[in-house]
């Protein structure tokens, strides 16, 4: 009996390991960091999730068929956008998502430096020297970039929403925008700075000098005057889509195809004119 239900023991770990290795990966195929004690596969190990945690762990897949294949792959859906030139920006903008970013927009660029690309932001926010570089490589790219807001493009999401190419900047009627002025946590910093006097005083000179950046180039996306953004920075800012045209930072609001104009206008705002949208 006892031989019995040993031999019954080991092969129900026998079979917990066999389906341990052959589980499919429930997550997204970018390159995960794990150590030498990671878990198996069919397991999500949420703290190695580490490339693209825009869709957390169970990010979708979808089929694909390259060109000059004979059968399709699956890939996960941010992958799958970046083969249609879409880069789609939700979650905050740190450093390793910038990179990532910055290392697409390079590839697209070599890849066809005429053919636009579109960014979907839906970004609570970020870093802003993240942000900042992207923006460089953004102004430095040979093709268009089309902007979209999705639904919140705060602080320096807004920015790089309105650093689009001019005409192609564009949110949904829901959308909403937060322009602020940049503080410790969002230069990376602590809210708390320690050390010698002259130490605090250069990092102070530094988040001025990324303010000025940010003040400089709202300045140049939106046409307003450097003292009237600084003015307007002193708080946080909120704008609708409306107003984010109004404003200057957006060109254009998109609605859904099935509405006529007299529904669109009531959607967003009753004053406006029809040149202030366009289509899906």
């Amino acid at each position: 009996m006892a031989r019995g239900f040993l031999v019954l023991a080991l092969c129900c770990a026998l079979a917990g390991v066999t389906a341990a290795f052959t589980a499919p990966m429930a997550f997204s195929s970018s390159p995960i960091l794990k150590s030498s004690s990671s878990p198996p596969q069919g397991i999500a190990h949420r703290s190695g999730l580490g490339a693209l945690r825009m869709g957390g762990g169970n990010v979708p897949r979808v089929p694909y068929k390259a060109p000059g294949e004979q059968s399709y792959q699956f890939l996960d859906i941010w992958n799958r956008l970046y083969r249609e030139r879409i880069l789609y920006i939700g979650q905050d903008l740190d450093d390793e998502y910038a990179n990532q970013m910055i290392a697409v927009l390079l590839f697209l660029n070599s890849e066809d430096s005429q053919k636009g690309v579109q960014l979907y932001f839906n970004c609570p926010g970020g870093e802003i020297r993240a942000g900042l570089a992207v923006y460089d490589t953004m102004t430095n790219m040979g093709f268009d970039i089309t902007t979209l807001n999705l639904g919140i493009a705060a602080s320096i999401s807004g920015f790089l929403c309105g650093a689009g190419t001019p005409g192609q900047r564009m949110c949904l009627p829901n959308a909403r925008f937060l322009l602020q002025t940049p503080k410790l946590e969002d230069m990376g910093m602590s809210q708390v700075m320690y050390g010698q006097a002259s130490d605090v005083k250069i990092e102070a000179t530094e988040i001025l000098r990324q303010r000025e950046k940010i003040y400089n180039g709202l300045t140049r996306f939106t046409g307003r005057s450097y003292e009237q953004i600084r003015e307007d920075l002193k708080r946080d800012l909120y704008l609708t889509a409306p107003e984010a045209i109004e404003y200057g930072l957006i060109d254009r609001v998109l609605l859904p195809l099935e509405k006529d104009s007299k529904d669109l206008m009531k959607m967003a705002a009753n004053n406006m004119n029809d040149k202030n949208f366009g289509r899906i």
